[in-house]
């Protein structure tokens, strides 16, 4: 009985709480000055912020982000939006620019919701999971198939930012 209400828990989250990214193969050019933005005073800012600190903090600095006081110097911006309409069950949304053979990543555009398609606000735990996720789209990771990593491509209470996450960008950025 256990199991199956497991598999029903993580089937309602994959369908619920989808995050999405476009674009995202790709990495920067100099990623430890990556200039970033979030939209101020918002309820979110300083988790977000949080959430870039930890990628940092994780890659023992070998990404670092730079925060700018406007979206136009920005490499990475935050936007906040009630819903994302878009993409059907989406709570997170990145959009990434990517150029040349060798895709060097030129912008990002994190778009985090305030509420799930059916109106819900989020807590703040899915948030949050939800902000890990989308930094890690926007430096350049893809979805992984452990749903612990924070790469996963459905938000639940058990992620975080796994070794493998950790390791896929090492691959990426050729790090030794």
């Amino acid at each position: 009985m256990k199991k199956m209400f497991a598999f029903f828990s993580l089937v309602f989250l994959w369908v619920y709480s989808c995050n999405f990214a476009i674009g995202y193969t790709g990495k920067w050019f100099n990623p430890r000055m990556i200039k970033t933005y979030i939209q101020p005073n918002h309820r979110y800012s300083v988790m977000m912020e949080h959430s870039f600190s930890e990628w940092d903090r994780l890659t023992g600095g070998r990404i670092r982000f730079k925060f700018v006081q406007s979206p136009n110097t920005a490499q990475i911006q935050v936007v906040f939006v009630k819903q994302i309409k878009s993409h059907d069950r989406a709570i997170g949304l990145t959009k990434s620019t990517v150029v040349g053979s060798n895709k060097k990543m030129t912008k990002a555009i994190i778009y985090i919701a305030e509420k799930d398609r059916q109106g819900r606000t989020l807590r703040k735990d899915e948030a949050y999971t939800t902000m890990l996720h989308e930094v890690g789209h926007a430096i350049g990771l893809e979805h992984s198939s452990d749903p612990k990593s924070a790469m996963y491509y459905a938000e639940n209470d058990i992620q975080e930012i796994s070794k493998n996450d950790l390791k896929q960008l090492k691959k990426l950025y050729g790090w030794d």
